[in-house]
This record gives C-alpha cells, structure tokens and sequence, in this order.
C-alpha cells in the first residue's frame, strides 16, 4: 500500500513535496500505530532500501520537514521496467546464459544444482582460471534472471554508498528474485582480501548465490558453501569437440596437440572451427583445416593478449642455436615436456608435479649468451607465439596494481597459444629478507601472487636473469628447468662469428679463427657483425678482416673495455 500511495505522489513533484515520514504515518496509519518505527533502519522500508530520505536544510530538527520518496529501483519495478534496477546499474548487469558444457563440466554442474537446490540459503563457490568456464557454469546453474555483481567495482564506492547498494541487493533478490553471481576474480583495490566484502553480500542477499574466484576464500558465512575448482574440459573433450567441429578423425596426428596447447571451452571451439573452415575450400584435406584451427586459435589468443606483453616475432631455428651439448639438451627436454605433456599426464595417468599443467624455466647467464634467442628457437618450434613481460616494469609501487596487471596477461594466455618470456625475474624473485613494514608485506604478496599464477599456468614460462645467486631459495624449488647460460669459448665463438654474417656476403676475407680470439658473447658479435657490414656498405669497400676489428673495437669502447 505504502509502495502505491508513494508511487502515485512521486509521480506529482508538487504533493511529492509534502510526502514525509510523520505524514505517511499518520496517513496510512492512524495516529494509533505504536508498534515502533517504520521508518528506523532495522525495518524492512529502509533496509530493503524500499524508500529513501530526500535532502533537506532542516532535516536533522524535524522529522516532519524530511523528504521522503520511493527508491529508484523499486519505482522501476512498480512501472514494470525490464533489467537492472538503475540504483544497481553500476555494480551489477544481467549474466548471459549458459554455453555449452562438457561431460565433466556437466558432473559439476548436477552435484552444484543438487547442494543449492537442498536448502533456501546455500551458496556455491567456484574458483579457477577459466573464468568465461565459471561464469557459464555460475549462469546454468541459478538459470533465470541472473546478475554479475562486480565486487572490485562495489570495493570502490565509500562505505555508506557500499550499504545503500547492499540495502538495494537485498531489495532486488527477495522482491525480484533477483539471483546473484558474486565475481572475486578480479584483485580488489589496495590488495583488500575479497573474503570480508563476500561475506556481506552474502549476509545481506537472499537466495542462492554463486562466488566466482581465482582461489577458495575463507568465508566466514552462516550459509552452507560448497567450493569446486572449474577449469576448461580435459584434453581428451577438446579434442573430441575439435574432431566434431572439423569433420576431422580424432587420429589426427596434430589434433593432440590442439587440444593439449589451447584450452578453451567448448562453444569457443565451435567458434573458431567455422571461422577455419570458413577460410578454407570444401576441398581442403583433414591436416589442413587442423592446421588453419591451429592458426585461428593463436589468432583469438593474439586479440586477448593484445597490448599486454610486447610479442616477439619468431624466427630463430635450432640450427641457429650454438650452445655446449648440455644446454641444448635441456631446451629439447623442456620442448618434449611441452608437446607430450597430455600423453604423460593424461594416457600414462603420471601424477602432475603441481596445480596445473604449466611447465616453468630459468634461464640464468650473462647478457648476450643466448637466453632470448633460446626462448625463440622454443616458440618457434612449438609454433606458439612468444610474449616478453618485462618484470621490472610491470611490478607497481601502487597496491593491488601488479596483481591486476598480473592477472591481465595470465588471464590472456592461459587460454593458450603462447609461451611467456619474464626478464628480469631477480627483480622479483630476489632473496626474501625479514618483513620490516608494510612495503615488505606488500612485496612478498606480489611474489606470492606471481607464485600462485606460476603454478596454475597451462603453458610454458620461461624467467631470464643475470644474477642467478641473487634468486630466492624457495623459488628455485619450483622451477623444472633451470638452464645455465655462460660464455661461449672459442670453437663456439668461431661457429658464431661464421654465422653472423649474410649467406650472400663475400667473407673470404674475413679471419674466423683469429676473430674467435677476442672474449665476447655471442649477442656482442652480432653487433659488430651488423656494425661492419654497415660500414662496408657505406664506404663501398669489401668486407674484410680490417673492417670487422674496427667494428670490434667499437663494441669494446661501447662496453668499457680496453683496446690496445
């Protein structure tokens, strides 16, 4: 009734004007109500944020001069307006329905539906890194009309604003039936731990709710939670839904691999299965449309990856590679690893050493020996694409920033197709001294959120440094691989400097041997290989052992050694 009358009086701004809690007291009352106040926070009007008190230079003298008025998103729903409440727009929008789910996606989904459907208030907590997986699953199993409230967007509003929205979240799940999908993926500002903000949400909504979350939270909750790690479907249903999509065999030799290097749900497949076939004609043989899913995949990872690392264009082979047989050895090992990972794992049922599937190195040495270059011959050869992070630049002195930067790029490239360079991973993974203050804390949590994305990751990371001995103990621990690059020596530098020049330039006047002579690393006689062919060409003279020492001794002033 009060919903009505209040209603019809907001609709006219002059009798608005005069609707205010002694008012409607006594008009919809009686001077005889006496059961307590309506209008106090504990009741239903106000916590449900039914109504709202207007401005008012004397609202604090008399209660009888306070402005009252019908909430936004109530009058929306009395007129019958479709969609998200407008005092909700900001936090919360309408969940898309459901995708396609997979065999054992769907085993999730049936033991879900069965704990939030055994009680009025139960929750279910979801968390992983495929979170498009855990939104459609989150949508199938409240059906209807489902909400995504974003928390970090909630975070940021001031504490009063924050209990308003509270106030119309409970409005909107107990009058509407409004179901509620809580995302805590997504790092809160200034670090804040997501747990103390879903436990208010799940304090104040009624009905079923849905958490979904990089990690399990600790809640503190009277509800009944029931937590589930969601990731993509295996590699085995992948496959499957590629051979469908394709009209290809499922023995397809490199169809494995498709569905062991990208990891991706299963409508996205369908999606990207047209988009290859779409390119191709009818005509096109079963290695064929694999090969342009292949490309249509790394494609889509490309668009989400876009300006978050710089993409290394990868044209080094192994031939190209000079390195000491033990090197060598070690990069071919960490590509077996890679490209055999699902027959290990999945076929020969070996128990994974961590979370995920993610296959993490080190590469430590001086600069110029051939980390990069080693990270090139490996994406090159996995026919992947290779993103450098530089770490230095990508760590924030503002909290929460490198968390969310962080979670952007492995967000991005879990979804696979790409092999993750970190340089300059001492600057992160240095020594761990004592937590003196709060910037020490701060730290170690960026270390531990890196860890944690480390671990979880389904592809190749691959760390750089230059100060091996300067990298935390406990961080080496949980490396694969760890590849020490050093100094080549002369047979190795004679390869190199052979090397180093164009197959069409005329070196015969060039003395490889006596060249191997000098101690540089192998990034160092690129430059001055590259430097003397400049200067042949400049001063048109032909390229000769002349012209490259005095290239060499350039790159000696460059670097601050002596030449005699």
């Amino acid at each position: 009734m009060l919903a009505a009358c209040a209603a019809a009086l907001q609709m006219d701004s002059l009798y608005a004007a005069f609707l205010t809690p002694a008012l409607t007291r006594r008009w919809l009352l009686s001077e005889e109500w006496t059961e307590g106040d309506a209008f106090s926070a504990a009741r239903p009007l106000l916590a449900c944020h039914l109504i709202e008190f207007g401005s008012s230079a004397n609202a604090s003298v008399l209660e009888a001069l306070t402005p009252l008025r019908l909430s936004a998103g109530l009058l929306a729903d009395l007129r019958g307006a479709p969609g998200v409440p407008p005092d909700l727009s900001g936090v919360l929008r309408p969940l898309p329905g459901g995708g396609l789910l997979s065999d054992s996606q769907q085993a999730q989904l049936d033991s879900l539906t069965g704990h939030l459907h055994a009680g009025p208030e139960r929750a279910a907590l979801l968390f992983g890194t495929n979170h498009s997986g855990m939104l459609s699953l989150a949508a199938h199993l409240l059906g209807g009309e489902a909400h995504l409230l974003d928390l970090p967007q909630l975070a940021t509003r001031p504490t009063d604003e924050q209990e308003t929205l509270l106030r119309a979240l409970r409005r909107d799940t107990r009058l509407r039936g409004a179901r509620l999908v809580l995302d805590a993926a997504t790092p809160l500002p200034d670090a804040q731990p997501p747990e103390g903000l879903v436990d208010r949400v799940l304090d104040t909504a009624a009905g079923p709710v849905v958490i979904v979350a990089a990690d399990p939270l600790p809640l503190d909750s009277p509800r009944a939670v029931l937590s589930a790690g969601v990731g993509a479907p295996t590699p085995a249903e992948q496959r499957e839904r590629w051979a469908q999509a394709l009209g290809v065999s499922p023995e397809q030799p490199l169809l494995r691999q498709l569905g062991d290097q990208f990891h991706l749900n299963l409508d996205r497949i369908d999606a990207l299965a047209r988009e290859a076939r779409a390119a191709l004609s009818g005509s096109a043989d079963q290695p064929a449309r694999i090969e342009r899913a292949w490309e249509a995949a790394r494609g889509a990872n490309r668009r989400l990856m876009g300006s978050l690392a710089q993409r290394i264009e990868t044209r080094a082979r192994w031939a190209d590679l000079i390195l000491p047989d033990t090197e060598r050895l070690a990069l071919e090992q960490i590509a077996a690893h890679v490209r055999h990972r699902s027959v290990v794992y999945e076929d020969l049922g070996m128990a994974r050493p961590g979370r995920g599937r993610s296959i993490t190195a080190l590469f430590s040495g001086p600069s110029g020996t051939g980390k990069t270059l080693s990270a090139e011959v490996l994406a090159h050869d996995l026919n992947l694409d290779l993103y450098r992070v530089d770490l230095s630049s990508t760590v924030s002195k503002y909290i929460g920033e490198t968390e969310k930067n962080l979670k952007k790029i492995f967000d991005a490239a879990d979804q696979g197709g790409c092999v993750l360079l970190f340089d300059e991973a001492d600057s992160v993974f240095g020594k761990r001294g004592e937590v003196r203050d709060s910037n020490d804390r701060y730290a170690n949590t960026q270390v531990n959120y890196l860890l944690q994305r480390l671990e979880t990751f389904n592809g190749l990371a691959l760390l750089t440094t230059n100060l091996e001995s300067s990298m935390d103990v406990a961080f080496m621990r949980r490396l694969a691989f760890v590849v020490n690059f050093r100094a080549p020596q002369a047979p190795e530098r004679e390869r190199l400097w052979r090397g180093a020049f164009p197959a069409s330039l005329d070196t015969s006047g060039v003395e490889f041997a006596r060249l191997a002579a000098a101690d540089v690393s192998g990034g160092n006689i690129r430059s001055v290989a590259m430097n003397a062919v400049f200067m042949s060409v400049a001063r048109r003279v032909p390229l000769d052992q002349a012209l490259v020492e005095e290239a060499l001794h350039l790159e000696f002033r460059k670097l601050g050694r002596l030449v005699l």
